[in-house]
């Protein structure tokens, strides 16, 4: 195994110091798929940190196929920006912007990706499905070269110039894992539609699937070139070049603002099970215990509970619970009825409420936070899943 450690500078801050992207490639002793991982692209989601630490020690005692990006903390300005205790994850301080929204659809730049040109320009009946890959690989790639360069005729954002810089590093690879944590969550993924009988190889109690679209996101900025090249091979009646064998995953972590190295250990096994069914380990590999069952719905049914009112909300379900129509979902206080009040009898009793699943649902995440505003999301829960095992 070999091992580099590469540095890619991002942004320069104020004083002149300069803030860098750490990256990390292996290389094992035989072919194999590119892997690509990354975690913390929001900054308080830093469960993903301890995976990476696990992955690392496996890999660098276990003999393995292939090679693999890893970037720890993608993300170095959002996880150094704190408020008090907090640390702003999210969002940009500065612009407001989600910093997991501003990867780039190359649908939108057909001057600069257009795989059906570039398809017409090959000579297909010399082609193979491996080539194909790996040339458009390089296209890809150099795609986003082509994007950089345009997006920074006036300088560029700090914000794009981090996500097409993750985007590029990202482009020669065959798995892509994005590494996140929900608010106050349990273990699932995100995985495209084209993907749906592929998950069950990715051992996480609940995935949600989404369509094979573009909404801004790493998962969906990776495959859908991928996507759009397969649909045109399909239109060309060339579907034996099919090239959906590509892969990428947002997998979330449980909850923000923690680290917890015992279940990062059992993350990295769902991971490395996943990645010995994909061919990147030598050896069998064998977990220290069996997974738990794996549910599956479409986004379309992950429903969130907004704040009807705002006050203090204790959360009576938790992360990963199984709830009927009609259970109580939190309960809440607010002490507005008091106001003008001459006397508490009969008043005190309306400070109090509770909100109700409206149908049967797995609980997904909740607010971290027991102080919520109108408005402001409390749950969010997936109704109609189905069992992958």
């Amino acid at each position: 195994m070999s091992f580099d450690h590469l540095q890619y500078p991002i942004k320069t801050l104020p004083n002149g110091d300069r803030l860098n992207l750490n990256a990390y490639r292996l290389t094992g002793s035989a072919p194999g798929p590119h892997v690509y991982i990354q975690a913390s692209v929001h900054g308080a989601e830093v469960q993903g940190n301890g995976v990476v630490y696990h992955l690392l020690d496996f890999f660098s005692k276990n003999e393995f196929r292939g090679s693999l990006t890893i970037i720890p903390t993608a993300n170095p300005m959002s996880i150094n920006t704190k408020a008090g205790t907090f640390t702003q994850g999210r969002f940009n301080a500065t612009s407001g912007n989600n910093w997991n929204r501003n990867y780039q659809n190359l649908e939108e730049y057909p001057e600069i990706f257009s795989p059906k040109a570039w398809l017409e320009s090959l000579n297909l009946a010399e082609e193979t499905k491996g080539s194909i890959r790996k040339k458009f690989k390089h296209y890809l790639g150099e795609s986003l070269k082509k994007l950089r360069a345009q997006k920074s005729e006036y300088a560029i954002s700090d914000d794009v110039k981090l996500n097409l810089t993750l985007q590029h590093l990202a482009s020669s690879a065959d798995i892509v894992l994005d590494l996140h944590t929900g608010p106050k969550a349990c273990r699932y993924l995100y995985a495209g539609e084209f993907e749906k009988e592929k998950v069950v190889d990715l051992p996480f109690p609940f995935t949600i699937i989404i369509p094979n679209e573009f909404a801004g996101a790493m998962d969906e900025a990776t495959f859908m070139p991928w996507v759009i090249l397969s649909r045109n091979l399909k239109a060309m009646n060339l579907e034996n070049l099919d090239a959906k064998s590509f892969e990428a995953y947002t997998v979330e972590l449980g909850s923000e603002e923690s680290l917890n190295m015992n279940e990062a250990l059992r993350d990295a096994e769902r991971i490395l099970s996943f990645l010995s069914k994909r061919g990147v380990l030598a050896n069998d590999f064998h977990p220290t215990s069996s997974f738990e069952p794996q549910r599956a719905g479409f986004l379309k049914d992950y429903k969130t509970y907004f704040a009807p009112i705002g006050g203090l909300y204790e959360f009576t379900l938790k992360p990963g619970d199984h709830a009927l129509k009609g259970q109580g979902l939190c309960k809440f206080l607010n002490f507005a009825p008091l106001e003008g009040a001459k006397e508490l009898g009969g008043i005190l009793e309306q400070c109090l409420g509770e909100i109700k699943l409206l149908e049967e649902a797995h609980i997904i995440n909740h607010s971290p936070s027991a102080v919520v505003s109108e408005g402001q999301a409390l749950y969010q829960v997936l109704e109609k899943t189905w069992s992958l095992k």
